[in-house]
């Protein structure tokens, strides 16, 4: 008889293959994947580039522009102003306003009190020094006086001096104080008026 040709196609022997590893389809995959990464940080910074370029171009246009606004003698006018408000106002802040020993003077005096001279001297450091010469109506009233100049905050070394009574009874004196600064600056009284 003839042999007959198998009518299954399923081997009835094992199949032993070769076995392949697993550590080289890994190992290129995460190759491939650094690559990847790499292509798209360089395509992305690229682009950044690019985009910064067009960011500077943009704002050196505008700044070209925003030039062009003005012009070149009205920049010169206004630093020239500027130099001049400066001043101005260095010279506002130096400034010296006995008036305000005049109405601290017009506050302070009590009713029975005169003073018939004023002498002021001002320090090149703004601090001045104050000499009065008057008449009071009685001892009292002088003593009175006296406590109103000491309480004061303005007026420091507060001296009376000179204390004669004349031939109609009244109190003749001298008065010497040093000036604070403050009541002497026209900036400071300034900004006074204008909080009150």
């Amino acid at each position: 008889m003839d042999p007959q040709p198998p009518t299954s196609f399923i081997p009835k022997k094992p199949l032993v293959g070769e076995a392949s590893s697993g550590g080289g389809g890994l190992l290129t995959l995460l190759a491939v994947l650094i690559f990847v990464i790499s292509l798209v940080a360089a395509g992305g910074a690229f682009a950044y580039g690019k985009y910064l370029d067009k960011a500077l171009a943009d704002k050196d246009s505008s700044l070209k522009k925003a030039e062009g606004a003005f012009d070149t003698a009205s920049i010169v006018d206004l630093s020239r102003l500027d130099i001049r408000l400066g001043e101005a106002r260095t010279l506002l802040e130096n400034h010296v306003a006995p008036s305000g020993v005049f109405t601290f003077l017009s506050a302070t005096t009590l009713e029975r009190v005169q003073f018939t001279s004023l002498s002021l001297e001002i320090g090149s450091e703004g601090s001045g020094k104050i000499l009065l010469n008057g008449i009071a109506d009685s001892f009292s009233s002088l003593a009175l006086q006296s406590d109103q100049f000491s309480g004061a905050k303005v007026l420091r070394d507060v001296v009376f001096s000179g204390i004669s009574t004349d031939t109609t009874g009244r109190v003749q004196f001298s008065v010497s104080a040093s000036v604070d600064p403050s009541i002497l600056s026209y900036a400071k009284q300034n900004s006074a008026t204008q909080a009150q």
